[in-house]
């Protein structure tokens, strides 16, 4: 199992600075276009009745204004707006080692071309997150996390009015793990893909927890813990226990096995502390 913070030595530690970094930088370039938005617009003021003329396609304002939206947009493909290791709305990142960007409106896109023509109503809700997203995001990396509580609000809304299943899981991902909505058979939790491993057997009452292992960009995200509580709260729907063992899957120094008990402990679970040993938690006992 993997997560908590990437440490320097950490494989795949360089692989997520690397996106915490590319989140910086884009915020750092669309601030700058604003900022120079802003300066175009007052150098122009003061030219008198001449302004208007900077007001024309391809003038100084059309085309500042032009590239701050693009670099606008370009923020979801890097995350930016997200805690840096807290998985939520705004999370994600452009993951090269798969040539993609993982985030919540790219998400949304998919979902409105498939789902156009036969749900509509609900694909004019996404494109309203779409729409809010955009503009929360560098609100949020300046610190404005009510708009984020807000959009979380707006997205797991659309989560529970989802037409199926499929699309119901697929916007769980961009969720907090409190909040995500709880499957009706626990065996569609069990994933291999562009984020996450999940591998688990179920028993009768066990569920034996076998990996959670986290794309190394997006290990430290807070994606693993995501991905556990959703897994804890629904086996505390079946009345399941989860058994595993202390096996660490992203460092193999002798600190791994006390950074990976403490983070099973942090999500109720019962530790026997040495490399292999038994992990488990009994239903419901995670702390509120």
């Amino acid at each position: 199992m993997s997560e908590g913070k990437p440490l320097p030595d950490t494989p795949g530690s360089d692989r997520a600075r690397e996106l915490l970094e590319r989140r910086q930088q884009a915020l750092c370039n669309y601030l700058d276009a604003s900022g120079d938005v802003a300066g175009t617009r007052i150098r122009a003021n003061l030219t008198g009745w001449r302004r208007w003329l900077h007001r024309l396609p391809g003038a100084t304002i059309a085309n500042a204004a032009s590239r701050r939206d693009v670099l606008l947009r370009e923020l979801a493909q890097h995350g930016v707006g997200a805690d840096d290791y807290r998985w939520g709305a705004l999370s994600g990142g452009y993951l090269r080692s798969r040539g993609t960007a993982i985030g919540l409106e790219f998400t949304l896109a998919e979902l409105i071309g498939e789902y156009e023509s036969t749900d509509p109503h609900w694909v004019r809700q996404l494109r309203v997150i779409v729409e809010s997203a955009e503009q929360i995001r560098p609100l949020a990396a300046l610190g404005d996390r009510v708009a984020v509580a807000d959009l979380t609000e707006q997205l797991l809304a659309v989560t529970r009015a989802a037409p199926d299943e499929v699309a119901r899981q697929r916007l769980s991902d961009h969720l907090p793990g409190v909040l995500r909505p709880l499957p009706a058979d626990i065996e569609s939790l069990r994933r291999s893909d562009d984020l996450v491993d999940v591998v688990f057997d179920v028993y009768a009452n066990t569920i034996k927890l076998d990996n959670i292992t986290v794309n190394p960009e997006l290990r430290g995200s807070g994606l693993g813990s995501a991905v556990l509580q959703q897994l804890c709260r629904t086996a505390d729907a079946h009345h399941l226990t989860i058994v595993g063992q202390l096996v660490p899957t992203y460092r193999d120094d002798d600190s791994a096995v006390p950074l990976l008990a403490a983070w099973c402990r942090k999500h109720g679970f019962a530790v026997n502390e040495r490399l292999g040993g038994r992990i488990s938690r009994a239903p419901a006992s995670i702390p509120s």
